[in-house]
């Protein structure tokens, strides 16, 4: 059994060896807290961030009376997730997966050529074309509205020195399912796709030697990154026709529930549901993507991890509702089989999660590619010889990229 535990920070204490530090916040941080303390003023610098917990492994330094067995943590989470994964919330889709993912692939290559766009002109001062965003959000809500499946499976297509720009695309994406897996339509959910497309859009303001360090920032830098926030206030403020909604999910989708956000340290009841939506979706989508500083998680990993930060930092019933409309096993996420094969997930089965379409690809058995086909778990015939999902995969694991499958 690990010997890795669960412990309040304020338990932390010199001669402890940390695994990971657990909070919502730090996926932004470049916080790479693992390794022995040796000093005090470490204790007091991770306990002075406001942190809730971390992870100690008592086999390579000292225990805690306070601390909880990782497997103890694990098993509540998967009790969790197989509830939410009987709980789909989002309407099937009307256009076919293969007529869908065309357009979706054309809105992606637009999406990151005009967040692009829109940096630039942040950076120099010019104004935003806000015609220009709204129409974008238009179009991703019309293919969302018809298979939302198709422009899901993309976003596992990343490529490190492309963060900012498949970040705020994705968010745009994840925004619109899961608002409208919350009954939005129409003229209220376009603003919450605009607002999540531009929640980011200060960050080209931070300088390059911040934004893309690959190692820990050091307390001014960390201040100075947090300052992104603002910057897209002061962008969106000076925007004639930006809803107040936009601006929203742009000032708050960094403040956590329990006052440690930032730029306001607003409490829970101050902080809006559009602010929620977007601490949620920009968590989620920051956690699972590959950066200069970590690798991304797997989707089902994330999603666990949601689920222990929610009530202190991210808002529980819309973490429920995003695991609900995504699914513990995305478009885009590779996963195992019962046969032992590997496959690429294409549509979420909204009736039984485990049993979506996918795209056969290996065969972990006989450790070979396989000729890719498309199969229906839920069809009884591909059922019997594919079998359900079993779990998902890191694709790096088989030497695989899921880019190539997309």
């Amino acid at each position: 059994m690990s010997g890795v535990k669960r412990i309040p920070a304020q338990a932390l204490e010199v001669g402890m060896y940390i695994t990971e530090i657990s909070d919502a916040w730090a996926a932004d941080s470049h916080l790479k807290a693992q390794g022995m303390v040796t000093r005090a003023d470490t204790v007091s610098r991770i306990q002075g961030l406001g942190v809730h917990y971390l992870y100690i492994d008592t086999d390579k330094g000292s225990d805690s009376p306070e601390g909880v067995p990782i497997e103890h943590i694990s098993r509540l989470h998967e009790r969790e997730l197989h509830k939410l994964q009987q709980e789909a919330r989002l309407p099937a889709p009307t256009v076919d997966f293969a007529t869908a993912k065309k357009q979706a692939d054309k809105i992606r290559t637009k999406a990151l050529s005009m967040v692009g766009d829109l940096m630039h002109d942040v950076k120099m001062g010019n104004k935003l074309d806000v015609a220009g965003v709204e129409d974008l959000a238009h179009e991703v809500v019309e293919s969302l509205t018809g298979n939302h499946n198709a422009l899901a499976s993309l976003l596992r297509l990343r490529q490190k020195d492309q963060y900012l720009l498949e970040h705020s695309f994705s968010v745009s994406v994840l925004m619109g399912m899961l608002a409208r897996s919350m009954g939005y339509t129409g003229d209220a959910l376009q603003p919450l796709v605009t607002g999540a497309l531009l929640h980011d859009i200060g960050k080209i303001r931070v300088a390059d030697s911040i934004l893309h360090k690959p190692g820990r920032l050091e307390a001014e830098e960390w201040e100075e990154m947090k300052r992104h926030v603002n910057y897209g206030m002061e962008a969106l403020a000076e925007t004639p026709g930006i809803s107040d909604t936009a601006k929203l999910i742009c000032a708050q989708h960094h403040e956590r529930l329990d006052g440690t956000g930032y730029p306001f340290q607003l409490p829970a009841d101050e902080i809006s549901v559009y602010g929620r939506m977007g601490a949620v979706v920009d968590v989620y989508d920051a956690i699972t993507a590959d950066r200069v500083y970590h690798q991304g998680m797997a989707p089902t990993i994330a999603l666990r991890k949601m689920l222990e930060w929610s009530n202190d930092h991210l808002d529980r019933d819309l973490v429920y509702q995003l695991i609900r409309c995504i699914s513990i096993y995305p478009p885009g996420a590779m996963v195992l089989l019962k046969n032992g094969h590997l496959a690429v997930v294409q549509e979420i089965n909204a009736i039984q999660q485990s049993q979506p379409i996918v795209q056969v690809v290996y065969d972990t058995n006989e450790r070979i590619a396989v000729p890719s086909r498309v199969v229906d778990l839920s069809d009884e015939i591909d059922l019997t010889r594919f079998g359900e999902v079993v779990k998902a995969v890191e694709p790096g694991d088989y030497g695989l990229q899921v880019s190539n499958y997309l």
